[in-house]
């Protein structure tokens, strides 16, 4: 029995309805539902956030706590999605990684390979890097011309993963590099260009693993044809590229719920099948240029329970369509968060408890028993759509 089947043996069901391989970089991609563990992202839209003033752990940013990776994995969510800033990751461009982050990645994938997980790291920049400028704070879009200086280009974010990947790609409860989480408003950058050339430079590199590429402006699902080619972009020698669309209910898709679940329906007698109806673009596109779909990000208010009927239908043809979806999100500092899927009271919120129903758990030998984590206070906690 080899290291990842053990571990999965160890660990419990998988919540999975297609395939429950270990999801090596020459085996297809696991297809199910998932749960983003933020908290690692946090604090990145202060004002003086940068390279150089990444914020302290424990402060500005947290890492998920064992105990909350254990608590869904005991539900079965074991699809992890793990927002991480580059500007912590590598406080200078085309230099070494910072150790002591580094080191807490690599501890999320021990975690997770532990409780039988599996771990897409997600580059949470939206297309940016933020350097300090005489101790001032400034913003550099990803592949945007700059008269006269450096500017970020795709070398940088190439570089990144292959340095992130000499540390991760061997690991078993890696299951793919998140490439860049919504790039969007990238001006005279061309995000299809740039994201091409850095799976190209993995791919020179021998590095196999599976990549999840976003799409552009924000990544929604429903725009997707308006803001993404015709057809795939990926030039993937060994085609281990997934595309990666997020998908909210909200009227403008951005993951806010300003508007009540009665004003949301009287602008949409609709409003119940709005999830399948913005999913079926994106999960067209995907079938017309054979490659996979995956949904990122997807989420509705706990607090109310009118939205879980347009959850359940958009989960219903998730499943149909056999594509992964991730459902954004659990941590440890959301407190009072609307998306928030931590556990309440020791009982699973609405929308997590709709997710279980979609995908009955297929049952492996052995238990998982842990305790669910308390929810604590709010820190510095980022928002879908920002």
């Amino acid at each position: 029995m080899n290291h990842c089947t053990s571990t999965i043996a160890k660990a419990g069901g998988l919540l999975l309805w297609g395939l429950a391989s270990c999801g090596g970089p020459d085996e297809a991609p696991i297809v199910g539902f998932g749960i983003n563990l933020a908290g690692a992202e946090f604090g990145a839209h202060e004002r003086d956030f940068s390279n150089e003033n990444p914020g302290d752990h424990g402060q500005e940013y947290l890492f998920p706590r064992k105990e909350t990776m254990a608590y869904f994995a005991s539900r079965g969510l074991r699809i992890v999605r793990l927002p991480i800033l580059w500007e912590r990751l590598q406080p200078i461009l085309g230099a070494g990684l910072d150790q002591a982050y580094t080191g807490r990645v690599l501890e999320q994938l021990d975690t997770a390979a532990f409780y039988g997980c599996k771990v897409v790291l997600d580059l949470h920049n939206h297309g940016r890097y933020r350097v300090s400028d005489r101790g001032r704070a400034h913003e550099f879009v990803l592949g945007e011309p700059q008269d006269g200086a450096q500017g970020l280009r795709s070398e940088h974010l190439s570089d990144l993963w292959l340095r992130l990947g000499s540390h991760v790609r061997e690991h078993p409860a890696l299951m793919a590099y998140g490439l860049m989480n919504e790039p969007h408003d990238m001006g005279r950058a061309n995000w299809h260009e740039t994201s091409n050339q850095v799976v190209r430079a993995l791919r020179s590199a021998e590095d196999r693993t599976w990549v999840w590429v976003a799409g552009d402006e924000w990544s929604k699902a429903h725009e997707w044809l308006q803001y993404n080619p015709e057809s795939p972009w990926i030039e993937d020698p060994i085609g281990h590229t997934a595309y990666e669309a997020h998908l909210y209910f909200d009227r403008d898709g951005s993951g806010r719920y300003q508007l009540t679940f009665e004003e949301e329906l009287r602008t949409d007698p609709n409003l119940l099948s709005r999830g399948s109806e913005r999913l079926d673009p994106f999960a067209q596109w995907c079938k017309r240029g054979g490659v996979p779909g995956v949904i990122g990000e997807f989420g509705v208010p706990w607090f109310e329970r009118r939205w879980l009927p347009v959850l359940d239908r958009f989960l219903d043809q998730a499943k149909q369509e056999k594509m992964t979806a991730v459902a954004w999100a659990g941590g440890d500092w959301w407190g009072e968060y609307p998306l928030s899927l931590q556990p309440r009271n020791d009982q699973d919120v609405g929308p997590l408890a709709a997710i279980l129903r979609a995908a009955p758990r297929q049952p492996l030998s052995g238990s998982l028993r842990v305790g669910a984590p308390a929810v604590q206070s709010a820190g510095s906690a980022t928002f879908p759509g920002q």
